[in-house]
């Protein structure tokens, strides 16, 4: 193949997968917790590092090959919600959550209360270890260090019901997303540590870290690149049937 021809073909594939990730990011610009994705290339960092570049006797790959996907976790904005539990982490660490493939971890923090009292993430999965709140508890205090409070009827004093376990992962993360901000070690291995420095905000929960200005703008320039790559495949097309023409009258 025409390695011209080669590289506008890849480079749409790879319009088309970084449109894919943007539009997943833009999808949940309002999802609590949530922290976007990139798309990076290989080839292009290598060169731009002074790597070994092929010999001009040789077709080179594409120009944009070897992508990869990767995770920021930047800290979104955090949002006064006034609600009791609501819950954002300042620092570093995430929720320990009960999911159906085990233990994953969260910073989205806009929990809520099931019929038995037990505290869950806005899917319905719980706190781990689990915390369940009285049924006749009249106030519901949260602690820096994540501790659970509650007042009950009669009392003077808050009885503790529980503690929010708050762990981190030595970094860089090495995370796999599993969907609605949930995130599980790529190495079942790796074992997540308490985390002492972080504390719990309660009331407010932790947005997206997805600048919606700069998604778009991007998008466009996504958009503007596979238009670019279409013409150049039309291009060398157009350029193969002439010499096809030409060729056969000769």
């Amino acid at each position: 193949m025409n390695s011209g021809l080669y590289a506008a073909l890849t480079g749409n594939i790879n319009a088309m997968k970084r449109l894919d990730v943007v539009s997943n990011n833009l999808a949940n610009a309002n999802t609590p917790g949530f922290k976007k994705d990139r798309l990076t290339f290989e080839s292009v960092l290598n060169g731009a590092n002074g790597g070994t570049q092929p010999p001009a006797s040789v077709d080179a790959g594409p120009v944009y090959s070897g992508d990869r996907f990767y995770t920021d976790y930047s800290v979104g904005p955090m949002q006064q919600t006034g609600n009791p539990l609501d819950l954002a982490i300042e620092g570093d660490g995430f929720f320990s959550v009960t999911s159906p493939q085990g233990t994953a971890y969260t910073r989205q923090g806009n929990f809520h209360l099931d019929a038995a009292g037990r505290l869950l993430t806005s899917d319905g999965y719980a706190i781990s270890p689990e915390v369940v709140i009285p049924e006749n508890a009249t106030q519901i205090t949260i602690g820096s260090d994540g501790t659970v409070s509650a007042y009950l009827p009669g009392e003077s004093t808050p009885t503790t019901v529980g503690t929010l376990q708050i762990v981190d992962f030595p970094k860089p993360y090495a995370l796999q997303k599993i969907g609605s901000a949930l995130f599980v070690p790529a190495d079942p291995q790796v074992v997540p540590q308490p985390v002492t420095t972080a504390s719990v905000s309660q009331g407010a929960i932790e947005g997206s870290n997805v600048n919606t200005i700069g998604e778009m703008v991007q998008m466009i320039e996504a958009s503007r690149y596979f238009d670019a790559c279409q013409r150049a495949v039309k291009s060398f097309d157009d350029m193969t049937g002439k010499a096809v023409s030409d060729l056969g009258k000769v």
